[in-house]
């Protein structure tokens, strides 16, 4: 669920970011090329910090102390 929270931000933020880009820029907005590149950059980054988070969390240790 998480994941798709993530991927509805990043096309919002996304389209929001490439139509003020393309504002500031003077170019002309295609939603449809600014729709890839955000579900692009969206898939690395959540990939990203999965294999981030998976390899910070410590491993579980059990001694067999008696």
């Amino acid at each position: 669920m998480k994941y798709l929270v993530t991927f509805f931000w990043t096309f919002i933020l996304g389209e929001v970011v490439g139509y003020i880009g393309s504002a500031l820029l003077g170019v002309s907005y295609d939603a449809t090329q600014t729709s890839i590149v955000a579900a692009l950059i969206g898939t690395l980054g959540a990939i990203m910090v999965y294999a981030i988070s998976k390899s910070a969390t410590p491993e579980k240790v059990y001694d067999n102390v008696d």
